[in-house]
């Protein structure tokens, strides 16, 4: 449909105004209106092909063919520091739709697909874009610089993300401490699941510090820590046979995620899965 005039709008990130073609489509309601200048807007990566059936793991176009990574394979292999795992060759490309089937699996979800509990019961995780420097730019904007509004870049399409997995029974977020709760303002994941009917169902046990700050074995550490619990509110509900979505900001280890999911499956859950804005694949390099 041929534009019938031109509109401007202030860019969420940069806040620089831009012109938009304003079509009938838009007009009307059909499209959906744009938040990012064009120029911040290419900074970002969405993930369209992933090779993990289980983390959704995305493909980035400079990883090489190495033996580091092996689907299906017992051999496990990696960067302890970074977790910056390396596809090999014969990768099947997937699109990022939640499997009812999970079969390829990264060597990091075969790692936890060893562990007590999770080897029957995983957690599946789907996220928007890659977690590069630009998205790890917003996320320090919308997360400790107070700029709340960003999560409006985030929320249909977290929503949109979930419409493969089927029925759900219960959305809820993952949890801040009642310090970092003080010093943000809001919880990043609650607003970010405004789309969703979600409910507060955790919380953090102790004051376990930043995950940003942790190394990857030291995040790994924090799955047998059991820093959550369910609030008192919901500490007798039922959760047998239940399926249970968990909204968060950025996967990195899984291990937050993995956490909280180990609570609803000692009770009886049939299946928790993910959702998050951002994908972590390895070490982030800061501008110089």
């Amino acid at each position: 449909m041929t534009a019938i005039l031109n509109g401007s709008d202030r860019c969420l990130y940069c806040h620089n105004v831009f012109s938009t073609e304003v079509s009938w489509q838009s007009f009307v309601g059909v499209d959906a209106k744009k938040l990012l200048c064009a120029d911040c807007d290419s900074k970002l990566e969405p993930i369209k092909m992933i090779c993990c059936d289980m983390c959704g793991r995305p493909i980035q176009r400079k990883e090489k063919t190495s033996e580091r990574f092996n689907l299906k394979s017992k051999h496990i292999s990696s960067n302890e520091q970074n977790g910056d795992f390396i596809l090999s060759t014969g990768t099947i490309n997937l699109p990022p739709l939640f499997s009812h089937n999970p079969s390829h699996l990264c060597s990091d979800c075969q790692w936890w697909s060893t562990t007590p509990l999770l080897s029957t019961h995983p957690v599946q995780h789907r996220a928007l874009y890659t977690y590069n420097v630009f998205m790890q730019e917003l996320i320090a904007k919308f997360k400790y610089r107070g700029d709340a509004k960003l999560a409006e870049l985030f929320t249909d399409g977290l929503k949109e993300l979930t419409k493969s997995i089927g029925r759900i029974d219960c959305v809820t977020v993952i949890p801040l401490t009642d310090e970092r709760l003080w010093e943000r303002g809001f919880n990043q994941s609650a607003l970010l699941a405004q789309a969703f009917p979600w409910e507060e169902i955790l919380q953090r046990r102790g004051t376990a510090g930043k995950q940003s700050k942790r190394g990857r074995k030291s995040r790994l550490a924090v799955f047998h820590e059991h820093i959550f619990e369910f609030t008192k509110d919901t500490s007798g509900r039922i959760w047998k046979d239940k399926c249970i979505l968990i909204i968060d900001d950025i996967y990195t280890t899984g291990t937050t995620l993995r956490a909280a999911a180990e609570l609803f499956y000692r009770r009886g859950a049939a299946d928790v899965y993910s959702v998050t804005v951002a994908r972590a694949v390895g070490q982030i390099k800061n501008k110089t």
